[in-house]
């Protein structure tokens, strides 16, 4: 049988694929939707009603999708001043509480996403006159994700790397 890591890493690269196509998906109907918008502006001397709304609702998600990803790969910015003259097991310590504070952002980021869907759910946009929380469940789906791999870097283990490099690809515990 096989072991729980093995499903829980199986979700990860499940889950890491089709958030890393959301992502991109997102990102390239966002550029398209803003340079057919500005074309039909001043090319056409037409304005498109609709341009404005993909380019929003999809910036919407390309930002907590991404966010959520640079979680998971630690790449967001850091300050790593006194990382390099603390101890191995003062730095292990320091990573960990850091992936928990992020574990809890993640956390607060869905719990008031949800709410604030609550305060605009039946509301719609005024040009393509999408429902709003299409775009507004972006924030606690990308807080669930944010928190997900937050927790799956607590569980991880640097693969006996120096605090230089343990921001380098974990792997889980066996």
């Amino acid at each position: 049988m096989p072991s729980s890591n093995f499903w829980l890493r199986r979700l990860e690269r499940v889950l890491t694929a089709v958030v890393q196509t959301l992502t991109v998906l997102s990102a390239v109907v966002m550029i398209l939707s803003l340079l057919v918008g500005v074309f039909f502006r001043y090319v056409m001397q037409d304005s498109l009603t609709w341009s404005e709304e993909v380019a929003m609702l999809c910036f919407s998600w390309l930002i907590f999708l991404a966010a959520a990803l640079m979680v998971r790969e630690n790449g967001h910015v850091r300050m790593e001043l006194i990382e390099p003259a603390m101890s191995a097991k003062a730095y292990g310590l320091l990573n960990q509480f850091i992936w928990i504070l992020i574990a809890m952002i993640g956390g607060y980021m869905a719990w008031t996403g949800f709410q604030f869907i609550q305060l605009t759910m039946g509301q719609s946009s005024p040009a393509i006159r999408y429902p709003i929380w299409m775009r507004d469940i972006s924030l606690p789906i990308g807080g669930i994700l944010i928190t997900f791999y937050a927790l799956l870097n607590l569980c991880a283990k640097p693969d006996g790397q120096t605090s230089e490099s343990a921001h380098s690809r974990v792997t889980l515990e066996s």
